[in-house]
């Protein structure tokens, strides 16, 4: 860790890189959350599919000494109704306006709790307000007390969950005049 690392959209090239830091960051979040890594797509994702959803979507990485060291991917939503859990979710995203969708969020071991989850969340944040975003939405598991505090410190608040995949799981949203 000589110098800050570096925030830049990420390229298909990245695609490998990113898919091991994934997989290595999502066995902390599972540990945190107290549940299986069987429970993650993200566990068995192909880096074709991570290829994919850098060509598709906005991903950022996170570069330090030439190596990948966090990542976040943000995507418009055309209809935040499909994230809905419940008549409760149902009726916030009902409200929503435009809306877009954070996945994929990992930062590696040793720069947890450097600032640069908080400078990748905030680029997130950045460029869907300049988009012309009215909410932020994302999921989470609701028993990881790490990340449901950070998101909380970040303006996310949960507004339903729901255990379909085995797991409670949160709907967080960040909305208009917090982002």
């Amino acid at each position: 860790m000589n110098s800050k690392p570096e925030i830049r959209i990420a390229g298909i090239s990245d695609a490998a890189e990113v898919s091991c830091l994934l997989k290595g960051a999502m066995l902390t979040y599972c540990a945190d959350s107290g549940i299986s890594s069987s429970m993650l797509e993200a566990m068995t994702e192909s880096i074709e599919s991570v290829a994919d959803r850098i060509l598709k979507q906005t991903c950022l990485v996170a570069e330090s000494d030439g190596k990948i060291v966090g990542t976040i991917c943000i995507k418009p939503v055309s209809n935040p109704l499909v994230y809905s859990f419940s008549d409760r979710s149902f009726e916030f995203l009902e409200k929503a306006g435009p809306s877009y969708y954070i996945s994929r969020f990992a930062v590696k071991q040793p720069f947890r709790k450097t600032g640069l989850g908080i400078d990748l969340i905030t680029r997130a944040l950045d460029i869907a307000h300049e988009a012309g975003a009215d909410c932020v939405l994302l999921h989470s598991a609701a028993t990881n007390r790490n990340m449901v505090d950070f998101y909380g410190k970040r303006g996310f608040e949960m507004i339903d969950s729901e255990n379909s995949r085995g797991y409670m799981r949160g709907l967080f949203a960040n909305c208009s005049g917090r982002l």
